[in-house]
């Protein structure tokens, strides 16, 4: 399968990744899923901090979310 991203797309994921605390909650996640609660829980930043990053991923198409 081929997949051809637009220089956006690109520049959006490697924005996504640019951050540690990002390519934390991606290590975090490939193992299963975790909720947005249990990962804000290791960070010393607030819920809505985690859940910005979150959302960057997302953005990014490097997690969904779900409820």
């Amino acid at each position: 399968m081929h997949v051809t991203l637009s220089d956006s797309e690109v520049d959006r994921i490697f924005r996504a990744l640019a951050d540690a605390t990002r390519r934390d909650i991606i290590r975090r996640t490939l193992s299963g899923p975790a909720s947005v609660s249990a990962l804000a829980s290791d960070y010393d930043m607030s819920f809505a901090a985690v859940q910005k990053h979150v959302s960057v991923l997302e953005g990014a198409g490097l997690v969904n979310k779900e409820k």
